[in-house]
């Protein structure tokens, strides 16, 4: 279907229908929710914002109009261009220039690199401090719903996208039923675990999406290089093994799995993966019986909360640990900032948010005595 003025109101109203009729659909896998800083500020929108909306009424603006929202095309993408998702094939007619985004804030994070500028974003959970607020500003709807809540297809449709972008977000398939009929939605071909993302694969998809395939080679080489510099300058993390856990509502997880997103990030920071790790692939959950498993030449452990913390560093069995009782140990709860670092190793992992990431991981690692 061709996205002219007439078809994308047409496929609006069609959404629409759907969506009444299915309302309370819910979206995206749980495993990462506690990877998320629990009590997290929640986000004031910068622009105007609001959980429900009425269908626009208003034509579709043409697209001459649309100028600004997406920089000039670099010509390499070819349309009509063939988009292949877990849940089959979708075709972009023509450059997309009206981008809606839904899911997780990697998402928004790969349209920021590119300064395209999203028709329809989500809430936020947390005041990420990577989100350049000021292009934040500029998105025309900020939904007052964040990924946490029912997705909001009345809203999505009426800001009239022609692409929907919601990699690593959608898992079932009566919601992207729903969402593709609003407009063509940008998906992995296959559904990804949430330690497993791989942040690069995404951008580039993105970036061939809406013809911008250079200018996100360039975002993911420039993220690389920050890293990279970070490591630099850090090279007394270079072949030392390091643990990072979590001890949130589901209790001690052990979060840099062998093979996972995070042990990734740790590994382009100079740290070697920890042989301790493969024990977790299966099931992460840090018993007292395996505890002594979180053995490292660093330990990091973020924490649900202050209290949570307090609990566990009073144990003898948790102080007991070599790294915690050498002083090579890191504790970070809730009213420390660098408690976002646990959501960028995983489903928040991006170009922007990475070197901020790594820069707080280097730091805090730095400031140990580690002999």
């Amino acid at each position: 279907m061709l996205n002219t003025p007439t078809t994308r109101v047409l496929r609006r109203a069609t959404a629409l229908v759907a969506a009444a009729a299915f309302a309370l659909a819910a979206c995206g896998d749980s495993d990462d929710d506690a990877a998320t800083p629990p009590t997290s500020p929640a986000t004031t929108s910068p622009a105007t914002s609001s959980a429900t909306v009425a269908p626009s009424t208003a034509p579709a603006e043409s697209p001459g109009e649309e100028a600004g929202l997406v920089p000039p095309a670099e010509g390499a993408t070819e349309y009509p261009l063939t988009l292949t998702t877990w849940a089959g094939e979708t075709v972009l007619e023509e450059r997309p220039e009206r981008i809606a985004v839904v899911g997780f804030s990697s998402n928004l994070d790969a349209l920021q690199a590119l300064d395209v500028i999203p028709v329809y974003t989500q809430g936020e959970e947390a005041e990420w401090p990577w989100r350049d607020l000021a292009w934040m500003s500029q998105i025309e709807f900020v939904d007052t719903s964040t990924r946490r809540d029912p997705i909001n297809y009345e809203a999505i449709a009426a800001s009239d996208p022609d692409l929907i972008v919601a990699v690593n977000f959608v898992y079932e398939d009566d919601v992207f039923t729903l969402l593709s009929e609003i407009a063509p939605v940008l998906e992995h071909a296959e559904q990804i675990d949430g330690d497993k993302i791989e942040w690069q694969a995404t951008q580039r998809m993105i970036g061939e999406a809406l013809d911008l395939s250079a200018a996100s080679e360039r975002v993911v080489d420039d993220a690389e290089a920050a890293i990279a510099d970070t490591a630099a300058a850090h090279p007394e993390l270079a072949g030392r093994t390091i643990t990072v856990a979590t001890d949130y509502s589901s209790g001690l997880q052990y979060y840099s799995v062998q093979g996972g997103t995070a042990e990734g990030i740790l590994t382009m920071l100079g740290f070697v993966p920890n042989p301790l790790a493969a024990n977790f692939v299966d099931d992460p959950a840090v018993s007292d019986e395996r505890i002594d498993l979180l053995d490292a030449d660093v330990l990091i452990v973020f924490y649900f909360d202050a209290a949570t913390r307090e609990a566990r560093e009073s144990s003898t069995l948790f102080a007991s640990l070599p790294p915690v009782a050498g002083g090579r140990y890191v504790g970070i709860d809730d009213t420390d900032p660098g408690s976002n670092a646990t959501w960028v190793m995983r489903r928040g992992a991006s170009a922007v948010s990475l070197p901020w990431t790594v820069d707080v991981l280097a730091e805090r690692v730095s400031a140990l005595d580690l002999g």
